[in-house]
């Protein structure tokens, strides 16, 4: 059997296996440029992926790449993300935003 399916601990987290899946930019933020509940669908159901590195975050209105990024400077975008890791959580993942 390969070690990418034993589990794995980096950091503080222990994950199922091996397996990281790699940040992907969907540009599916809604209004404000805030996470949706189809970025926590997406998430969510990638949660057995063990690790999730999140799609690139606008750091600021001025750091916004194109269109339908999602950020995480306004306090929707924050409760946005929120809702995201919560679904990833739920679903037996671990997140974390890049």
């Amino acid at each position: 059997m390969s070690l990418a399916f034993t589990p794995a601990t980096i950091g503080p987290w222990r994950l199922p296996q091996s397996f990281v899946m790699a940040p992907m930019t969907r540009s599916r933020a809604g209004e404000g440029n805030a996470p949706t509940a189809l970025n926590a669908e997406y998430y969510a159901q990638r949660a057995g992926a063990g690790l999730i590195i999140t799609e690139g975050i606008a750091p600021s209105a001025v750091g916004q790449g194109y269109p339908f990024v999602p950020g995480l400077y306004t306090e929707a975008q924050v409760a946005g993300w929120r809702d995201v890791a919560d679904a990833v959580h739920a679903a037996g993942g671990t997140i974390v935003a890049r």
